[in-house]
Formats: structure tokens, C-alpha cells, sequence
């Protein structure tokens, strides 16, 4: 395997030396505490701000020397210092901030699926409950009059609005509760603050109804915004768990049972019994159970789902086979060399998850904002009921003025605007072919400056196909077609199908062929008309001394363009060959010119050899390529571009893709690839075009720009709205906002901000 590469293709990579390498500084090092990693798991995270919090509250104890937390998995990683802090102290930390934890890893096969049903559950108990509190709150305004009396009315919106928001919406209450307690904000402090000022003015206005007063109520206004940030919840449950599906994806490559041989007895096993040392039998169809040496037999294997390259192998006794590979045509028997975690399966299954792991969203603009906006309003509040008691104690405005102002910056469009604008950009992105999981990534997707393409089947369509024939000598070319396609046609090899395809396509028949000969790895011998025939490539040319004439040259030059070439010799001369490629998709050279000129680092990554990446790299105008690097050097790529501060997005399709799908900034995966890239990615293309691209760059452009806007008047509006709420111009022109005026402005608020946010879903792309 060639060794792992940095960005700049060089493979030598050292390793630091500790400093307890050298003997001479032993005696003068301290006596080093002792650090434990304690792994936990975690219930109660929803978002970045979770992760943040936890991560502070830890760091902050006298102990813990680092602390990881993944939101993908509802897990955290400790490493702390026994002698300074023990694991109840981490345990009661967490519960401090409003989170449970216990001791132990969660099952990444089944991560968040406890936390989706939940959240599923709270979701639809809240739609069911607020759909009548809607029909009690609107049907007056169809019917003229109230249902029951209009206090009657409002006592009925007011039990199932108390539902909503203090049973359904108690995670969201008690989480601003813990937030306050610990002097923070994040939108679960902006979201209790909206609703329960709407609930609370509604208590207000139904007690000056009883009391023969006219007010105006919002209880469905409390119970709607409880059960809309439910579903985006039960929504990013869902999404998170994903990561435990790609995992299992992968998982599954491995079969249930397989054949191990026992003193020469055959018997079938499970394929957790499996162990090295064991010889099992592969039959015609089967994937392999685990990693192994080839110990009898000449299998044809198709890694495609493993290593990416679409071009099925020929192994030979004591050639390496990886396990979840599937099984051509033949029988064989390997002898295991490794299975379960020590698999090459294993160890792509824990590449994925540690780059999950890594990849932490970002911070929501609208929870860092929160933080200062939520005390501002609080404290401008504060200041409005001073100011009507210092000035005017017996004002009716001194508690109808604070009221308003609470109402005027209930922070609803905040909280709308960037969800709207994700919500019809990703819309409008899906209705082009372009499926993206979540508005973090069309912030991203703005800021990447490097796209990395894999080459095999992204790139390329993913079967080699012949583009050209060339003959010398005496013979023309149908009739080298007519004799080569005939003898590849009694061989399985990828290559020899290829060729006989070929054959078939240019409707010519074959010739007749006889003693056939397989040359492992090389290619195939027979006889034609009493002529000795060999197809194959160069080396088996060399080592029967054909003699090469013009055709190496040629055939060189083809080499050079990327292609395969197969060589055709009769009688100890070379009479033609054949250039064979992986075509490459139609737009992809068109992506690449986009990229470029807009500015992109443009890289294809492949495990082909050097000089067939070249060659495609060159036809693309493609200025960087790395090549015959294994999978987790993909992911290492990927990862040494980040560190340089490069924003990444990595474009694939295959499994051996998916660890670096995963690590990259911008995962973006081919819909016609596998399950796992695609669960493993942040964007799929779902018509498999490359020039989807462009609409993802043009979608995320035109979204963060409508986001933009909205927090801009979301701002605006409170802006102007709250010194007016506030009764600032009442002294000098008796302008005032009433309470229930101020909830109609800022209503009218959200109105602005979901209508510009629909502007979207009617983008030209």
C-alpha cells in the first residue's frame, strides 16, 4: 500500500518523538498524573449550542484535561484525571446543564434512533393539540360569532395552548430555565420568551375579557410556534440519524453465514465465528466474510463496493482479498487473515464514524445573537415599566407599554428567518436534483474554495469501454476485432468483456478459436487458423520475446491519454491492440471549467496508477490529482487540505468514498452511487450530473443572501418598533402601540420574512 501523502504528494510522514524516548531526560521529568479516557453517553442534545454548552461546563472543572462531544452519535469523550476529579462529578456536572449521562458507548449502529421516536412522538401530540386550538381560535372569524361565548372561547384556547407549551414544549421551557440559570441565551431562550409572552398577555387579555373588557388573544400564536420548532427538531433527529444508517450500510456488506472447512468437512458458520487462520469457501455469488490470502482457486472479484474501481480483479493463490468483495464466477477457498474489528470492512466502519464524529455543525447565527438580544429586550422592558412608574405611576400605559415592547420583540422572525430561507432553498434545490441535509451546509457550501473529485465512477462513468483499434501489418482491423473478440470472449476478466462487447456492438462474428489458454494477470493465448495468437498486456508480450515493432510507441501514447492498452501478437509479432477506457461523464470537464474560473482549487483523487491518472487529470485541464492512494488516504487528503485552511468539498459515490465524504467540510454524493456515500455526504445529486454543481454553489448563494436580508429586517424591526411600543413618542405626538397592535405587527413581521424567504422557491437555476 503506497504510503500516505500530503497535499503536495510527498509520502514521507514522520512521526514525533515523545520525550520519553530519550533516556538521559527520564530522571528529570515530573511524575505525570494519571489521565483516563471516560466515554458517555448523553441524552438531550439538539443542536450546536447542546454541544457548546456541555463542552464549557466540563472544561471548566479542575480535572478534565480534554472533552469531545459528538452530536451525531448522543455521545462525549472525557479524558480526565482521576486524582483531581471523579466520573460522579463529570455526571453531575452534566445534569447541572440540563442533560442526562451515563457511563459507556452508544451502539452507532442504532445512535439517535430513541432520540427520533421521541421526538416524533412530542411533534404529533403537539400537531394534534394544536389543530383544534386553531379551528377554536379562527372558526369565530368564518361564522361571525363565537363558538360558545368569547371568554367561553379563550378558556378553551387556553387549556390546549397550556398543553402545547408546557407539556409538549417543556424540553424547550426547561432548557432556557437551565440557560438562564447559568447566565445564557441560545434560541431555546428566544423561543420561551415568544411564547410565553403571548401566553402570558393571553391570561392577561382573558381575565379583561371575563371583566367585560375587549382584548385580543394569541394562545394559537403560543401553541403554533411550540409545535413548528418541534418538527424541525424531530426533523434534525432524523437527520443525525443517518449517521447510524451509513455506519450500517457498510456493516451489512458482511454476509450472515459463510462455509468454513474443518479437516477437509465442510460447514456452514456464522460470520461472527469466523477467525484468522480459518479456511472458508467462497462460492459463485458470495461476498467474502472477512479479509484473507487466496489459498486455492483463481477468483474474479468485484471490490466496486469496497475499493471504489469499478474494473472486477483476477486473484491468484496468495493474492490479499478483502472481506464484503463479491465473488465472480468461480469457486476458491482463502485463509483468513482478518475479521470482525480488524477487518478492512472494520476499519472503513470506524473511519466513517470517527469523521462524523469530527464534523461538528456550526453555530446557528440566530443562537449567537440571541445571547445578546434576549437580555437587551429584557432589560428595555425593564426600563419601560421605570420609566411609566417614575413618570406616570397611574398610567394604564405602565403595564400595556411593557407588555408591547415583550410582544413587539418576540423574537419570531428572528427565529423564522433562517429556517424559512433553508426550508425553501433546500426545497428549491430538491426540485432541481440536489438534496441537501440542513442549512449549516448551505453556509458552507459558500465558503468552499477546494473541491475534491473522486475519479472512478464520479468523475468517470465506471466501465471501461474500447475507444480505439490499431493494426499492423497485414491484417485489418475487423479482422483483428473478429479473431481478439473471439478469444476474449471465452474469458471473464473485465478487460476480455470489454473487448468482446466491442465485438458484439460492431455486429462482426467471431472467428473460430481453439486451445485457449488463461495467463493469470497477464492475458490469453489460443490458436486460429493454425496461427499462434496472443492477447494481453505488454509484460506478456516481453516474456514471449514478441517483437513490438511501431506498436510500442503507439501504444505508449495511448498510455499517456489514460487508456488501457491490450496488445494482439501472431506468429511472435505484434499485429495490433486495443486502447480501452473508463470514459470519462460528459460534463465533466465542463464542471471542472466552472470551478476553475469561479475561482475553485480543483483535485481528482484516484487509486488508479500515475500515469492513467495523469492521463485523465490532463483531459479534464485538471491541474492537481493524487493517485494509487487506498481509502483512508482519501479521508487523509481530505483532512491535510482543511488543516492548510482550505474549505472542502469532496464529490464521490462509492463506499471507499464515504470516510472522506464524511471529514470533508461539504460532502457531496452521486445519487447513482452507493447508500453509504450517499448517507455519508452532506448533498446528493440525485440524477447523477456533475454540473448539479452549479445549482448547489447558485442555491446556497441566493439562500444566504434572502438569510441576510431577513435577520437584517427581523432587526430593523424591532429597531424602530420597540422605542414606539415603549410610548418614546407618546409625550411629543400621543403615538403608542397597544398590545394587541404590537402582536399584529409582529405577525406581520414573520409575514415579511416567510414571503421574502419564498422568493426562493422560484430561483432560476
Amino acid at each position: 500500500m503506497p504510503a500516505p501523502s500530503d497535499v503536495n504528494g510527498d509520502s514521507r510522514v514522520s512521526e514525533p518523538k515523545s520525550v520519553f524516548d530519550t533516556p538521559s531526560r527520564r530522571h528529570i521529568l515530573p511524575r505525570m498524573s494519571k489521565a483516563v479516557d471516560v466515554n458517555l453517553k448523553i441524552e438531550g442534545m439538539h443542536c450546536a449550542s447542546c454541544v457548546a454548552s456541555i463542552e464549557k461546563g466540563l472544561k471548566g472543572l479542575d480535572g478534565v484535561k480534554a472533552c469531545r462531544v459528538n452530536l451525531a452519535t448522543n455521545s462525549a469523550v472525557v479524558q480526565l484525571d482521576e486524582e483531581k476529579l471523579k466520573q460522579e462529578q463529570i455526571f453531575s456536572k452534566i445534569e447541572e446543564l440540563g442533560f442526562k449521562a451515563s457511563e459507556g458507548r452508544p451502539d452507532i449502529l442504532t445512535a439517535n434512533l430513541e432520540e427520533t421516536r421521541h421526538a416524533g412522538q412530542r411533534f404529533w401530540i403537539s400537531l394534534l393539540a394544536t389543530i383544534p386550538l386553531m379551528l377554536v381560535a379562527m372558526l369565530p372569524m368564518a361564522l361571525g360569532s363565537a363558538i360558545t361565548t368569547k371568554f367561553g372561547d379563550g378558556l378553551i384556547e387556553a387549556v390546549m395552548a397550556a398543553f402545547v407549551v408546557f407539556y409538549c414544549g417543556r424540553s424547550i421551557l426547561q432548557d432556557a430555565l437551565v440557560q438562564t440559570r447559568h447566565f445564557r441565551a441560545n434560541m431555546n431562550s428566544l423561543i420561551a420568551l415568544g411564547t410565553l409572552t403571548a401566553f402570558g398577555w393571553s391570561v392577561y387579555a382573558l381575565v379583561k375579557i371575563a371583566e367585560g373588557v375587549p382584548e385580543a388573544l394569541y394562545f394559537e400564536s403560543a401553541g403554533m410556534i411550540i409545535t413548528l420548532i418541534l418538527l424541525g427538531r424531530f426533523l434534525e433527529a432524523r437527520a443525525r440519524g443517518k449517521a447510524g444508517e451509513a455506519i450500517r450500510a457498510l456493516w451489512e456488506l458482511r454476509p450472515a453465514r459463510t462455509t468454513a472447512v474443518i479437516n477437509g468437512v465442510e460447514v456452514e458458520i456464522a460470520v461472527d465465528s469466523v477467525q484468522p487462520g480459518m479456511i472458508v469457501l467462497i462460492r459463485p455469488g458470495e461476498r467474502l466474510p472477512a479479509d484473507g490470502t487466496v489459498l486455492e482457486g483463481r477468483p474474479v472479484l468485484d471490490e466496486s463496493m469496497v475499493t471504489g474501481e469499478s474494473t472486477p480483479v483476477e486473484r491468484l493463490p496468495g493474492d490479499a482479498v478483502i472481506g464484503g468483495s463479491l465473488n465472480g464466477n468461480h469457486p476458491f477457498r482463502m485463509t483468513v487473515t482478518a475479521a470482525g474489528e480488524k477487518s478492512y470492512l472494520a476499519t472503513i466502519v470506524r473511519l466513517v464514524a470517527e469523521a462524523q464524529s469530527a464534523k461538528a455543525p456550526v453555530q446557528r447565527l440566530a443562537d449567537t445573537v440571541a445571547g445578546i438580544f434576549v437580555p437587551v429586550v429584557l432589560g428595555l422592558a425593564a426600563l419601560t415599566l421605570l420609566g411609566w412608574w417614575i413618570f406616570a405611576p397611574d398610567s394604564p400605559l405602565l403595564i400595556r407599554s411593557t407588555i408591547a415592547v415583550l410582544i413587539i420583540a418576540c423574537p419570531c422572525a428572528l427565529g423564522l428567518a433562517t429556517p424559512t430561507a433553508v426550508l425553501a432553498g433546500t426545497g428549491r434545490a430538491a426540485r432541481a436534483g440536489v438534496v441537501v441535509r440542513g442549512g449549516d451546509v448551505l453556509e458552507k457550501v459558500g465558503k468552499v474554495d477546494t473541491v475534491v473529485f473522486d475519479k472512478t465512477g464520479t468523475l468517470t462513468q465506471g466501465e471501461l469501454e474500447v475507444v480505439s483499434v490499431k493494426s499492423f501489418g497485414q491484417i485489418a482491423e475487423q479482422s483483428l476485432t473478429r479473431i481478439v473478440g473471439a478469444l476474449e470472449g471465452q474469458s471473464e476478466h473485465p478487460v476480455a468483456r470489454a473487448i468482446a462487447r466491442y465485438l458484439k456492438l460492431q455486429q462482426i462474428d467471431p472467428a473460430v478459436v481453439k486451445n485457449v489458454e488463461a495467463k493469470p494477470g497477464f492475458g490469453l493465448t489460443g490458436e486460429c487458423d493454425g496461427r499462434r495468437l496472443l492477447v494481453g498486456s505488454r509484460f506478456l508480450m516481453e516474456s514471449e520475446d514478441v517483437s513490438f515493432g511501431q506498436s510500442l510507441m503507439q501504444g505508449e501514447r495511448e498510455m499517456d491519454q489514460g487508456r488501457t492498452v491490450v496488445y494482439a501478437a501472431m506468429d511472435g509479432q505484434v499485429v495490433g491492440f486495443f486502447a480501452l477506457t473508463d470514459r470519462v461523464r460528459p460534463d465533466a470537464r465542463d464542471i471542472v471549467a466552472y470551478l476553475k474560473k469561479h475561482g475553485k482549487r480543483v483535485t481528482m483523487l484516484s487509486g488508479d496508477n500515475r500515469r492513467t491518472a495523469e492521463g485523465i487529470a490532463k483531459s479534464l485541464g485538471l491541474d492537481h490529482y493524487e493517485a494509487e492512494i487506498r481509502p483512508e488516504q482519501k479521508k487523509m487528503m481530505v483532512e491535510s487540505y482543511r488543516k492548510v485552511g482550505f474549505t472542502v468539498a469532496m464529490v464521490g459515490d462509492g463506499i471507499n468514498d464515504a470516510p472522506a465524504l464524511a471529514a470533508a467540510d461539504v460532502g457531496i454524493a452521486l445519487g447513482a452511487g452507493t447508500d453509504i456515500a450517499a448517507e455519508a455526504s452532506d448533498v446528493v445529486l440525485v440524477r447523477t450530473r456533475l454540473m448539479d454543481i452549479k445549482k448547489l454553489f447558485d442555491v446556497s448563494s441566493a439562500s444566504m443572501r434572502v438569510i441576510r436580508q431577513n435577520l437584517f429586517w427581523a432587526f430593523f424591526y424591532n429597531v424602530i418598533a420597540i422605542p414606539l411600543a415603549a410610548g418614546a413618542l407618546y409625550p411629543l405626538t400621543g403615538l403608542t402601540l397597544s398590545p394587541m397592535i404590537a402582536a399584529a405587527a409582529m405577525s406581520l413581521s414573520s409575514v415579511f420574512v416567510v414571503t421574502n424567504s419564498l422568493r426562493l422557491a422560484r430561483l432560476e437555476l
